[in-house]
């Protein structure tokens, strides 16, 4: 703690500390996240022990995932090619293009269509602050059931998060398949350091949230799946 007062900024104390018992990384690409996923299942994660860490697409894709048969259950079946969703004799154009105007069935459907297109790319916590959910209150539901609510007027997201539990599970990712959160305009150094201080901060403070952002199209294998957990907080 005394060498900590002798630094204005904390990112001074950390860039001093790692010079001095090594050399601070050239970039974060160099690094090797663990970081942890916030999911929900009803059989223990038995296909993320299978086919890793899916994001969206991949998961509905894949035949024996719990969104795919949870969904053709309550009749939704989509066509991600063709951007159509079918339930029952309905059949939704989600072509994600032009953002149509808001409180229209052309909105709902467009907001369905941007998560498969879009905002699909699955992410994860670096840290988390424990005593408040994250906003996309991922560990009640997946996203995606919101928006098909939304179009449909189904209670799809009540139904699943009553039957389904959420879970932590840890993993590690290279930093060449992350995308940097932060400003865009930061030099390599500035990088690297905003990471280790934000390490710093998590593990002297523990309430900051740090999200992890994975590359589109990048899922991750089961064998770099470190741990699953039951998740022990955001009770609410």
């Amino acid at each position: 703690m005394g060498k900590e007062r002798e630094f204005q900024y904390t990112d001074d104390l950390v860039e001093y500390v790692a010079n001095k018992h090594g050399n601070l990384p050239k970039n974060y690409r160099e690094f090797n996240f663990v970081y942890f996923h916030i999911t929900t299942s009803a059989n223990g994660c038995a296909s993320f022990i299978k086919h890793g860490i899916l994001d969206l697409p991949h998961s509905y894709l894949c035949p024996d995932s719990e969104l795919r048969t949870f969904l053709q259950k309550n009749g939704v079946y989509i066509d991600i090619q063709e951007d159509v969703l079918q339930y029952g004799e309905k059949h939704f154009d989600i072509h994600y293009g032009k953002c149509p105007r808001q409180g229209t069935i052309e909105y709902r459907c467009w907001s369905i269509g941007r998560k498969f297109h879009f905002d699909y790319t699955t992410c994860g916590f670096l840290s988390v602050w424990q005593q408040s959910p994250y906003g996309g209150w991922v560990h009640k539901r997946p996203e995606i059931l919101m928006n098909i609510d939304d179009l449909l007027g189904t209670q799809l997201s009540r139904e699943w998060s009553e039957t389904h539990d959420a879970y932590e599970i840890v993993a590690q990712i290279s930093g060449n398949n992350i995308v940097y959160d932060g400003w865009d305009d930061c030099n390599e150094k500035d990088q690297v350091l905003a990471y280790l201080t934000s390490a710093y901060n998590a593990a002297f403070s523990g309430t900051s949230e740090k999200i992890l952002l994975v590359k589109n199209g990048v899922c991750i294998p089961p064998q770099d799946i470190l741990e699953i957990k039951p998740l022990e907080y955001w009770r609410t």
